[in-house]
């Protein structure tokens, strides 16, 4: 099973500009006031996970203030959920040359970028991620997937000890390192990663699933089973 990366979505609501001005006399609805109000029912749409309203609402916001970087982030998070990746990592281009600080732009970028199996530009996405948020747990997780699928299992290594440094309590970066160690037929020191997984989220299916292939790469025949066994229980689509 391979690790996981994290996309993350910007979810800010804007404050338009007649609403700060006082006085009824002032009120003047501007392309910019009125680029504000779709982007606020964008991100309404976007947490009741209705996509393609959400959609509708930032093509406009963006026809309306074409400056936006938030909202072309936003409407590339949409896009993703929609499986318009191209459109996505465009979006997400487009708000990085508007933003060129924007980590998480760069981070969700990275993630396409590595689903299309560009690891290396993914890679080089990350880092700049790394560089100007440099203690977001999230993104070394996601550095190591990609250095993982690079072949690079010795800075994957590493981007996952960073992770659980900064967020020690996040099962799926003990995974995560629990798959490279496994990788590296250190079987046993992936079990414990594993049970450090299993320990922080007991209805960790993927955790059993990759510890009992660990036990079974030991000749641990039973609790092999287990394992299988426990991974069924909690997800049955496993089950072959």
């Amino acid at each position: 099973m391979k690790n996981l990366l994290i996309i993350i979505t910007v979810i800010v609501s804007q404050i338009a500009n007649s609403q700060i001005n006082e006085g009824y006399d002032s009120f003047i609805e501007s392309d910019i006031d009125i680029a504000i109000f779709y982007y606020n029912n964008g991100i309404d749409k976007i947490e009741t996970e209705d996509y393609k309203g959400a959609l509708q609402d930032f093509d406009m916001a963006i026809i309306l203030n074409p400056n936006d970087a938030d909202a072309y982030h936003n409407r590339a998070f949409i896009k993703d959920h929609l499986e318009d990746f191209i459109g996505a990592i465009e979006d997400y281009t487009r708000s990085i040359m508007l933003d060129p600080n924007n980590y998480v732009s760069y981070n969700n970028r990275a993630m396409l970028k590595s689903y299309f199996d560009a690891n290396k530009g993914a890679l080089q996405d990350i880092n700049r991620a790394i560089i100007l948020n440099p203690n977001d747990a999230f993104y070394y997780n996601n550095r190591g997937v990609v250095n993982e699928e690079l072949g690079n299992l010795d800075e994957a290594f590493k981007d996952y000890n960073k992770a659980i440094i900064i967020k020690p309590n996040e099962p799926y970066i003990y995974k995560n390192r629990g798959l490279v160690k496994a990788n590296l037929e250190d079987y046993k020191g992936a079990i414990e990663d594993y049970n450090k997984a299993i320990n922080l989220n007991p209805n960790y299916a993927e955790a059993y699933y990759n510890r009992g292939n660990a036990n079974n790469n030991l000749k641990n025949n039973n609790a092999s089973i287990k394992d299988y066994k426990k991974e069924i229980n909690i997800e049955p689509k496993y089950t072959k």
